[in-house]
């Protein structure tokens, strides 16, 4: 079955963007997992990521940039079987990743990677992983170009 990854995101950082939890809370299932590796968080229910995202100090969470996000569930890959056979692999289904970045209230910019899975038209479990910018080091300014990690909506 074919999901527009993509076109469900969208929803999800808008809802988040203008502050409309109730849109928010309503896009995730009733039995919704959002794990955190990096802090050994598990967040059960709609309720309690709608709280997180309410309450957190000096504001709410209310600037994923959205022109940033990165969905790649939606576009094919070539893989290698055991076999060495290249085969084309789409990527549909109930399953995707995306990388967002967000300017967090005291004006940090961090990365975002979702890994999340649907039920349907609402998000049943995500792990979120969050890196915030930072100065590319001098010894790998020659062999790389410059793209601008300081926008953020």
């Amino acid at each position: 079955m074919l999901t527009d990854h993509e076109a469900f995101l969208k929803r999800v950082m808008n809802a988040l963007n203008e502050a409309d939890y109730d849109e928010y809370e309503a896009l995730l299932t009733e039995d919704y997992v959002e794990e955190y590796p990096q802090s050994g968080e598990v967040i059960r229910g709609p309720k309690n990521s709608r709280a997180i995202r309410e309450r957190y100090p000096g504001g709410p969470l209310v600037n994923v940039d959205t022109p940033s996000a990165r969905v790649a569930a939606n576009e094919a890959r070539w893989v290698r079987t055991p076999t060495f056979t290249f085969v084309r692999a789409e990527g549909t289904g109930n399953k995707g990743t995306a990388a967002l970045k967000t300017r967090y209230p005291d004006g940090s910019i961090w990365w975002v990677v979702v890994v999340y899975e649907r039920r349907g038209e609402r998000m049943a479990r995500a792990t979120f992983f969050f890196a915030p910018t930072f100065e590319a080091p001098e010894w790998r300014k020659p062999y790389t170009e410059r793209r601008d990690t300081t926008a953020a909506s």
